[in-house]
């Protein structure tokens, strides 16, 4: 559709300056188009550190994003859930997070601690969905550009895992290359801001190894958005099954020659080293130290 930004994909160069680089990349993609309304927004805040700054989101880009976000919404709220690191709410503290959300009178809600949702039957299995996230009025998915050894890469749909409110996620690592292509296609994204400023590499997606990328990916569709950056990775989609499933029940596309790249050029970025290799375990020893060492 004209002017809705579907089927665009915006890369941007970080140039410093987090409102800038919001600007130019929503307005690639058509804009916020959101008039009132509740807003959630799913970071990635998967553990409590974030050494060289490559293992959550940026808390200055949601700051940010919330700031483009409260004149225009009815409510925001950021959704995290309890994880093997333990209670969400730990580690959005421990990262500094909590303090801005604090500071901006804005929500944070632990989906693990929400008793209303719905339950989906999906591979064989039951998983809760709170429907804090399914009945959003508008939902925002800021995940983090990342590999990951069990998924190759952890992006947008990838990141949609922690709306599970289960902490024992680890029982749910065999199907999800069912359960993610499941929930990219029942969750209805309303634009999604991926954080590559200091990205990651080797063997993600929280021991691996920082790389500096210097871009903020925009867009709607989780498959397209994934796509690209799956591809900007030096990857190819169809290596990463819950891409190439959740493209074949249709939630978006996966050939870049379908899909509208703006932005500036990220041609020629160096392939991200994959997943235990012998070289990305030995340079993950720092990031271990850093991680869990006192």
């Amino acid at each position: 559709m004209e002017g809705s930004g579907v089927g665009r994909v915006a890369v941007v160069k970080f140039g410093g300056n987090l409102r800038e680089t919001l600007d130019r990349g929503l307005e690639l993609i058509g804009g916020l188009d959101l008039r009132g309304g509740e807003v959630v927004i799913k970071p990635n805040i998967c553990n409590s550190k974030n050494p060289y700054g490559m293992v959550l989101t940026d808390t200055g880009l949601i700051e940010e994003m919330i700031a483009r976000l409260k004149p225009l919404a009815k409510e925001v709220t950021v959704v995290e859930s309890d994880n093997i690191d333990g209670p969400a709410e730990k580690r959005l503290r421990d990262c500094g997070l909590m303090e801005r959300l604090e500071k901006l009178d804005v929500e944070f809600v632990n989906l693990t601690r929400e008793d209303d949702f719905e339950v989906h039957k999906v591979a064989g299995t039951e998983i809760q969905i709170p429907k804090k996230v399914l009945e959003a009025d508008y939902f925002i998915n800021m995940p983090k550009i990342k590999t990951c050894g069990p998924t190759l890469v952890t992006l947008s749909i990838k990141n949609l895992f922690g709306v599970l409110p289960t902490p024992k996620k680890s029982r749910l690592h065999g199907l999800l290359d069912e359960i993610l292509p499941y929930l990219a296609k029942l969750i209805p994204h309303k634009l999604i801001v991926v954080d590559g400023m200091m990205a990651m590499e080797g063997n993600g997606p929280v021991i691996g190894t920082p790389r500096p990328l210097g871009l903020i990916v925009f867009g709607r569709n989780p498959v397209e958005v994934d796509s690209v950056i799956t591809s900007l990775m030096g990857f190819n989609p169809d290596e990463v099954n819950h891409i190439v499933r959740a493209h074949r029940i249709g939630v978006g596309e996966m050939s870049l020659e379908r899909i509208e790249v703006l932005g500036d050029d990220w041609k020629g970025i160096k392939p991200f080293e994959r997943p235990y290799t012998l070289k990305a375990s030995i340079k993950c020893l720092k990031s271990i130290g850093k991680l869990y060492l006192p």
